[in-house]
């Protein structure tokens, strides 16, 4: 496998030769970890033509589901799957001496195996986990969607996954309420929803937070939300509600930041001291 020989290449790599996906037009929330795995198992024995990442990256956009294309952004997409839980088909597993210098990832079809689009293969393989190198280099695994379109069902279920839907869509303060091209904070949540639900919520984050306190269930404490509800943050200083995101559980959220457009990051320390409150709308 030799991965730490090329792992320097693979970013470039993948710049080189990156191929336009044409999105197939397929909800998301129809989309199950099974549709990805085998849409990966086609490209079996294929020449390798990107890194891991940018394959990866490939496949999901086939199924209409834009993802980084980076082994570090893809590490943050999705949530992690416990040590000890079973993987189950569309998972990504990653693989390197470490969380900060990870080598390259696959995708999980069952089975105990995956595939993976990596460089030094020349062409594209199905591999053991318990094989070798890729036993020893196993990190773990993050779940983007779900193996079976029964889960897929459930209505927290498909708040997250129509919110991941819109990974790395850019970010705009104030943008346009009828277009999905970019999103701020409040916008993001909004269509998030109506797209899980067929149902509108209040327009900006401080009218969406009197909507769930009129509504729904509250609570000042993070670690009582269940995935799929909304969490409000405040200005330190004036208290003023200024930000909205969605709750992934595992103590990551799924929001719009001026920095990085639509994405999942971890509360923080600078989001625990500025979470104000959080209310289930949902059920």
């Amino acid at each position: 496998m030799k991965m730490k020989q090329y792992h320097k290449n693979l970013l470039t790599v993948a710049v080189l030769f990156m191929l336009l996906a044409v999105i197939s037009g397929q909800a998301f929330a129809q989309v199950t970890g099974r549709d990805i795995a085998n849409e990966a198992l086609k490209y079996e024995g294929n020449r390798v033509v990107m890194d891991s990442a940018a394959g990866i990256q490939y496949i999901y956009k086939k199924a209409g589901i834009s993802l980084p294309g980076t082994l570090d952004a893809l590490s943050r997409v999705g949530t992690p799957v416990k040590k000890g839980e079973p993987l189950q088909p569309g998972d990504i597993v990653f693989f390197g001496t470490s969380s900060s210098n990870l080598i390259a990832a696959g995708i999980f079809v069952g089975n105990n195996q995956f595939i993976i689009s990596h460089i030094p293969y020349n062409t594209i393989r199905v591999m053991s986990l318990s094989s070798g190198e890729p036993a020893r280099y196993f990190l773990g695994a993050r779940r983007v969607v779900h193996a079976t379109q029964t889960t897929v069902s459930n209505i927290r279920e498909r708040v997250i996954q129509a919110g991941l839907k819109y990974l790395g869509t850019p970010y705009e303060f104030n943008s346009d309420r009828s277009s999905t091209a970019t999103f701020d904070c409040s916008d993001f949540v909004r269509r998030t929803y109506y797209d899980a639900t067929g149902k509108w919520i209040p327009g900006n984050s401080r009218t969406q937070a009197d909507f769930v306190r009129q509504n729904g269930k509250t609570t000042t404490d993070w670690r009582n939300l269940k995935r799929g509800d909304l969490m409000f943050f405040a200005d330190p200083t004036t208290g003023r509600i200024n930000h909205v995101a969605i709750y992934m559980g595992d103590g990551q959220i799924l929001h719009a930041t001026s920095t990085r457009g639509v994405n999942v990051q971890a509360i923080n320390s600078y989001y625990n001291t500025r979470f104000t409150f959080g209310g289930n709308i949902l059920d």
